[in-house]
């Protein structure tokens, strides 16, 4: 059997082509082209746009030869078999440009419905856009702050144009089909119609944080709460983090961290660890959800409620709030907390200045409340981290760098949510996975 024998139809109409239309086009292309070493910048730059140019050509040709045959769809109203009417053009802006394509098109002899089966699967999601140019976009609107900086991105490295609102309904649109999946299953383990997810993931040492920041949403700022987790090998190297950023109550929150905490393997941890920085909103949660984790107050917030008594009490800078608060934080660090409390309780019964007093009693307030969550020593003896930094690096760089910034004001709860989904999934590295097993099983 010969080598045209042995191709399809469609590779033999391609080649056809190829030799007609496209050959003739190459050949103009390469006589264009500079001849000095010194050029090699205008002949990269020849090349990759005549490449672009080919491209959409010959995809434009394989949209018109290949193989339409679908299974023969019924009616939605009628429920009855459609009757097949032509094969009309349509076109789809892809990562090479705009192409046309030939599709069947059914319609129904009693209601008149029309039905174009391809479409749904050419097309995002009904966008008029490929699916491979709306992952570009998706990923692109996730990484850059500024839709119109997305939109110039695309024109120069792709020679293709979408407006900044184009981009902004592609990117709302896949980011929204994702959270309705996750929120489906969120909802059906609350409701115990599924268990929790089990995983076959076994790290050394599982971390779970939460943290609340704001962003400028349905005419004024409101709270969105952060959650991540991450995991450790036995050598102390990381293994896998996730991050989600929603507005929801606490104890939606806590059923997503959750999730996110058995999808990591959390449960087979052999050390497992909640970090918060000591609002009630969080030890609520961990008790919870996460009642077996060893509960931490985060250092540093501890340390900042320190000097802030300190400089209430004695004078900001001054050397004795400096000694102070350095007095303090060493007996916390030692696990002393008593002695801690007892030296804050001191200077307050012999403090009369209201303001002082304030200060002294929200920080005993404090290590009251936090006592039980402060036994430093033993962190420390563990390799358990005393830092929330993870989750207040994702309230920074996850959320304010994307939605905080000068211009990005009056965004939409979903609108947020949704381009927040896409940016946690390429900040943790699970973009491509994201893509492929959520959004492409929704086509």
């Amino acid at each position: 059997m010969s080598t045209a024998q042995a191709l399809s139809a469609v590779k033999q109409a391609l080649l056809e082509k190829l030799h007609h239309e496209i050959v003739p086009q190459l050949e103009q292309l390469i006589e264009a082209l500079p001849e000095q070493l010194v050029d090699f910048a205008q002949a990269e730059t020849q090349l990759r746009d005549g490449a672009l140019r080919l491209a959409r050509q010959l995809l434009g040709i394989w949209g018109h030869v290949a193989y339409m045959t679908v299974p023969r769809p019924c009616c939605s109203q009628c429920g009855v078999p459609m009757r097949h009417r032509g094969l009309p053009e349509a076109g789809v802006v892809t990562t090479v440009g705009e192409v046309r394509y030939r599709r069947p098109r059914w319609r129904c002899e009693g209601c008149g419905e029309e039905r174009y089966p391809h479409d749904g699967v050419l097309r995002f999601l009904a966008h008029n856009v490929s699916w491979p140019l709306a992952k570009v976009c998706s990923r692109l609107a996730s990484q850059i702050p500024s839709l119109e900086e997305a939109s110039e991105t695309l024109t120069e490295d792709y020679r293709v144009h979408l407006a900044k609102e184009t981009i902004r309904t592609i990117v709302e649109a896949a980011g929204r089909v994702v959270l309705e999946q996750e929120d489906a299953v969120r909802r059906r383990v609350m409701e115990r119609q599924e268990p929790l997810p089990e995983s076959a993931k076994t790290p050394e040492k599982a971390y779970v944080f939460a943290d609340g920041t704001t962003v400028h949403s349905d005419g004024d700022w409101h709270e969105i709460r952060v959650a991540t987790v991450a995991t450790e090998d036995a050598a102390g190297n990381p293994l896998e983090r996730q991050s989600r950023a929603r507005f929801l109550g606490v104890e939606e929150v806590g059923w997503t961290l959750l999730l996110l905490a058995r999808g990591v393997g959390y449960q087979n941890a052999r050390q497992r660890a909640f970090i918060a920085d000591g609002a009630a909103w969080l030890w609520k949660l961990q008790e919870t959800f996460f009642g077996t984790a060893t509960a931490i107050l985060d250092w540093y917030h501890l340390a900042e409620h320190v000097h802030k008594a300190a400089n209430a009490v004695f004078g900001l800078g001054h050397p004795d709030a400096q000694q102070w608060s350095q007095r303090i934080k060493d007996e916390l660090w030692e696990g002393r907390i008593d002695r801690a409390l007892d030296q804050v309780r001191q200077d307050l019964a012999k403090t009369r200045s209201p303001t002082k007093r304030a200060a002294l009693q929200e920080l005993a307030t404090y290590l009251e409340n936090n006592q039980h969550h402060m036994d430093y020593p033993a962190y420390r003896e563990a390799g358990l981290p005393i830092g929330s930094g993870q989750v207040e690096a994702q309230c920074k760089t996850l959320v304010g760098a994307r939605c905080k910034q000068a211009g990005m004001r009056n965004w939409t709860y979903a609108g947020a949510e949704a381009i927040l989904r896409l940016r946690a999934a390429h900040k943790d590295g699970g973009f491509d996975r994201l893509w492929d097993h959520k959004l492409c099983l929704a086509a």
